[in-house]
């Protein structure tokens, strides 16, 4: 099992890759790798959940502060399989 550290920088390796990571219904996701975004230059990292009791989405400049987020609502969220 990964350490809160660890799982950061394996999640901040997966952006860099133009990986998105989701958790039933929670992802993380750089939108400049999506082929037909606006965003070209500047990143910007998006954490969405369509879970009801945990309805959230939201913009990110930085992905530390994203990835923090999806860890916090990573606990919150149930899996769906």
């Amino acid at each position: 099992m990964l350490n809160h550290k660890q799982q950061k920088e394996v999640y901040k390796w997966c952006l860099e890759e133009g990986l998105s990571i989701e958790y039933g219904k929670l992802s993380l996701c750089d939108l400049a790798n999506f082929r037909h975004s606006s965003i070209y230059h500047n990143r910007r990292y998006q954490v969405h959940c369509d879970d009801s009791k945990n309805e959230f989405s939201m913009l990110y400049g930085e992905c530390g502060p994203a990835i923090e987020k999806f860890l916090e609502l990573k606990k919150k969220v149930k899996r769906i399989k």
